[in-house]
């Protein structure tokens, strides 16, 4: 039986739960008791920035303790030496901030799933060309779930992942207007989750933004 790559295992969960967790800033040397917490609420894809301090170590335990039951990505890549980093850690899909040739090439070279970001459709459709398993939009919240819909008229086969101001207000507007994915960070994951501890409120948190997207994805 033929093994799944990393892009098929990034892609497997991201089109399952529809919700990427970004991890940024300083986790404390808590990233395995806050990704735990997000998988206990069923979000399985998850970017650690490499703004992140440690960003590398980081996702080298999360893609050990996590290896069947998530995946583990790496954003904000933007060199190839960051990319080289976070993949010999073990990162599955890597996010970039913009459409850069060398880093989509790569990416997919090395067997890892590529999202990088975009803003204009000039931009998404050379993401798209380049190689691009789906694109990031950031920041979405500029642009609002009407830019979404206007896209998929031109564009109905990228798959879009809006990021920056996604929350549980707005969230099922991004699916209606077409989103194969959504990024979520601080809403999800801020400095009162990281700061006081309490994983048992990032489950409940987790859990609801998953819950929305399962009933979102069932109405589809």
């Amino acid at each position: 039986m033929k093994s799944e790559t990393r892009a098929e295992i990034a892609f497997d969960h991201v089109s399952t739960t529809r919700i990427i967790a970004i991890l940024r800033g300083d986790l404390q040397g808590r990233e395995l008791e806050i990704v735990q917490a997000l998988v206990d609420g069923g979000i399985t894809a998850v970017e650690v920035s490499v703004v992140t301090p440690g960003y590398a170590q980081a996702i080298q335990r999360l893609s050990e303790r996590f290896r069947d039951r998530a995946a583990i990505g790496a954003g904000t890549v933007l060199t190839a030496d960051q990319l080289q980093t976070v993949y010999q850690a073990g990162a599955s899909f890597v996010v970039s901030p913009n459409v850069a040739q060398e880093i989509i090439c790569k990416t997919r070279e090395l067997g890892m799933a590529s999202f990088p970001g975009a803003y204009t459709p000039t931009e998404i459709v050379l993401a798209a060309q380049l190689g691009a398993h789906a694109v990031k939009v950031f920041p979405a919240v500029s642009l609002g779930p009407p830019y979404f819909r206007a896209l998929q008229g031109p564009l109905p086969d990228v798959k879009l992942i809006p990021t920056g101001g996604i929350h549980l207000g707005n969230m099922a507007d991004y699916f209606a207007a077409g989103a194969f994915a959504v990024g979520i960070g601080s809403e999800l994951v801020g400095a009162p989750e990281i700061l006081n501890h309490d994983t048992d409120a990032l489950v409940r948190k987790a859990m609801d933004f998953a819950q929305l997207a399962r009933v979102i994805r069932n109405v589809e």
